[in-house]
């Protein structure tokens, strides 16, 4: 599955502390998914605290970022995690 990053920029939300709970604060940077034959399907895609962001660009979905839900079907988790995308075969790979 294909995920478009679409900007580096890093949007964060903060909830403050409240009834003896921590500050939680998310950073997030606007996605999509690639959905071939259709329109992108837009989310925000939450990083670890001390994570760099993605660069834009196209990625392939980590499996990992997958899981079986409380019925049995499937689900995203929590934190999707994308790979880093492979480089586009240049002259020196098309001879190899």
């Amino acid at each position: 599955m294909k995920v478009e990053v679409m900007t580096d920029q890093v949007e964060t939300r903060s909830f403050p502390a409240r009834e003896g709970k921590a500050a939680v604060h998310f950073r997030e940077q606007k996605a999509a998914i690639l959905r071939p034959g259709d329109f992108p399907l837009p989310f925000k895609l939450t990083l670890d605290d001390d994570q760099q962001p993605y660069k834009p660009g196209t990625y392939e979905l980590c499996p990992s970022s997958l899981e079986s839900n409380k019925y049995g079907g499937l689900d995203f988790g929590r934190r999707i995690r994308l790979l880093t995308p492979s480089p586009a075969p240049g002259p020196a790979a098309a001879k190899a």
